[in-house]
């Protein structure tokens, strides 16, 4: 069963909707725009997991992602056409800065993910499971009793302290 990504975010540079909105204003003149993740400082890149990801990207098979904006509980479903990752234990700058909103040009971040669409979509209509959380291998045993097990709520999403998710759609 294919994987997906969940990735946390919340607009706290910008106004509400503002860095969805910035996306899609993005995606509506280029057809595709950088998705920068911001790690969390206790939090540890995936690495196998980004590599996993590019592999899917290379043999054609498409890659749906999730964004989860946990100040208002808004779920949108994405498609991934491209990952870069930083070099271990660095951050990069955005791949074009074009293609980015202007809050992500000046700082730097472990992994960026070129999307080619976003659409909000009711939660409740997507059926997602647990697979890992790849990001706080320190959490494994207080998280490992979530693996395989459904997705209950948003709420449930937003207490489990990490900002990107890897799960399977049922």
């Amino acid at each position: 069963m294919q994987k997906h990504i969940i990735l946390r975010f919340r607009d706290l540079i910008t106004e509400d909707d503002g860095t969805i909105n910035d996306h899609l204003d993005l995606l509506s003149i280029y057809g595709e725009v950088w998705w920068g993740w911001w790690m969390r400082q206790y939090e540890q890149p995936p690495r196998e997991l980004f590599k996993d990801i590019s592999n899917q990207i290379d043999k054609k098979i498409g890659v749906k992602g999730f964004l989860f904006n946990t100040g208002n509980s808004k779920f949108y479903q994405t498609t991934i056409s491209r990952a870069l990752v930083a070099p271990l234990n660095n951050k990069i700058g955005t791949p074009d800065p074009e293609l980015s909103p202007s809050y992500y040009h000046r700082g730097q971040y472990p992994a960026w993910f070129l999307l080619t669409d976003i659409e909000e979509v009711d939660f409740n209509q997507v059926k997602l499971f647990y697979d890992s959380f790849p990001t706080r291998p320190d959490l494994a045993e207080k998280l490992d009793p979530f693996v395989n097990k459904q997705v209950t709520s948003l709420e449930q999403l937003r207490n489990i302290d990490v900002t990107l998710w890897v799960v399977r759609l049922s």
